[in-house]
């Protein structure tokens, strides 16, 4: 069952469709440190706010699925 703050951290990914966020994972769930059109532009950002463990992820369009496929 999806909790409420898992479904709050979805929408709150929404704002940021088709770009690069920092990750920072708390004991009260995951917040959104970081954020830019590239990787590394999102993890300046996460560092220069004092977050220097962040993970990143991209957040693809939420109007498509993507099924991952390997390449030869």
């Amino acid at each position: 069952m999806i909790e409420e703050k898992e479904l709050a951290f979805v929408e709150e990914l929404r704002k940021y469709e088709n770009k690069w966020v920092a990750i920072h994972e708390t004991d009260d769930g995951e917040i959104i440190v970081g954020s830019g059109d590239d990787a590394v532009i999102a993890m300046r950002e996460a560092e220069a706010n004092g977050f220097h463990n962040a993970y990143l992820m991209h957040v693809n369009r939420f109007d498509r699925g993507y099924i991952p496929t390997l390449s030869a």
